[in-house]
């Protein structure tokens, strides 16, 4: 069976020189965003942060509606929506609103959370998000998948109530969950998540038993795994010439 790699690229949201601006942080953004349309990228990944110039995006919702008003084709996927930052409440509502106005080209990666520094100073203790990752998503689930919800969770309790508007695709747009250890990338597919994923600075050996732990899962799901994807997310420069690679080379 002939299996099809799709490649994706990351807007470049970096914003050392506060005297740049964000307005042009966010222009350039959306002008790669064309050019990866017109180039014919299966999709654009746009983080969420806070209180950082690093990946500088504390809006990633609106952002995606905003790129979908410039493009045609290309798939709008955040890595990752910072789920312990939100009420899922509120967030399931601005997800599906978020799906309608970007024409279901909305992927919705989530995850924990990665920055101490961002997490703890909107307050939340960093050794809580796994665990508030996971009740969050729950959460979410249920709530773009059922009417009259009720929660009476360690994080959550709410009386019963339904999101409106209603998702227009079914559960919502395709959540993808962000996470590593490949036991964990087994479970997360094996419970029908797409998964977002990067080995860091792990060897070649932990990168292969990423994709190997998502290929098991999804093999083993016959065809209930059939659509899942994997994301694999890896650094790249391009150079011009053999000299300014030589040049970056020693910068790095």
């Amino acid at each position: 069976v002939l299996k099809i790699m799709e490649f994706s690229i990351q807007l470049s949201s970096d914003y050392p020189d506060k005297n740049y601006g964000g307005e042009k942080v966010y222009q350039d953004m959306i002008d790669q965003a064309i050019l990866a349309d017109q180039l014919g990228f299966d999709a654009v990944s746009i983080t969420e942060h806070h209180l950082l110039n690093c990946l500088m995006m504390p809006a990633p919702l609106q952002f995606a509606v905003k790129i979908a008003a410039h493009t045609k084709n290309i798939k709008i996927m955040t890595s990752v929506v910072v789920l312990p930052l939100h009420d899922m409440r509120t967030f399931a509502g601005e997800v599906v609103v978020a799906d309608i106005f970007t024409e279901g080209r909305l992927l919705l990666g989530v995850g924990r959370g990665a920055f101490k520094y961002e997490i703890e100073r909107l307050g939340v203790p960093m050794e809580e998000t796994q665990e508030r990752f996971e009740e969050s998503v729950e959460a979410l689930k249920a709530l773009l998948s059922k009417e009259e919800v009720s929660w009476d969770g360690k994080y959550y309790k709410f009386d019963p109530l339904t999101i409106m508007p209603r998702p227009v695709r079914l559960n919502g747009p395709p959540m993808m969950m962000a996470v590593m250890k490949p036991e964990r990338i087994y479970n997360a597919t094996k419970h029908g998540f797409h998964i977002q994923t990067t080995p860091l600075s792990g060897s070649h050996q932990f990168l292969v038993d990423q994709v190997s732990s998502f290929n098991k899962a999804k093999n083993e799901m016959g065809r209930f795994g059939k659509e899942l994807t994997l994301s694999l997310s890896r650094v790249a420069f391009l150079a011009q010439s053999e000299k300014e690679k030589e040049e970056r080379i020693k910068e790095a």
